[in-house]
């Protein structure tokens, strides 16, 4: 078994601000601590508007799983409607190398 790796691409809807999606962190990060598997989530965005949404599961499984509650969730609730729907893109991937770095506490 491998990391699955979830990334999501998409664009704000029209009229969106970021800051708005940005508010709906709390309950996606409160739906994905509950999820069997879930490591971490980053958020990013580039220079063209488009965003990125990378989630890394302990397994594919989980990733699947974690899915299909998201889509049940009022985290999903809250967030589709900022999100322009054809936009969105998911893929899932294995992570073939894991690097992490440990510093030390200062």
């Amino acid at each position: 078994m491998s990391t699955s790796i979830e990334l999501v691409t998409f664009k704000l809807a029209e009229g969106v601000m970021p800051e708005q999606l940005i508010a709906t962190n709390d309950a996606m990060q409160a739906f994905l601590n509950q999820q069997p598997g879930f490591i971490y989530r980053s958020l990013s965005k580039d220079e063209d508007g488009q965003w990125f949404d990378i989630v890394y599961w302990s397994d594919e499984a989980s990733a699947k799983t974690g899915g299909e509650a998201f889509m049940r969730s009022a985290a999903c609730a809250s967030l589709m409607p900022l999100i322009e729907g054809p936009s969105v893109k998911m893929r899932h991937m294995d992570a073939l190398s894991e690097i992490l770095v440990k510093r030390d506490a200062a």
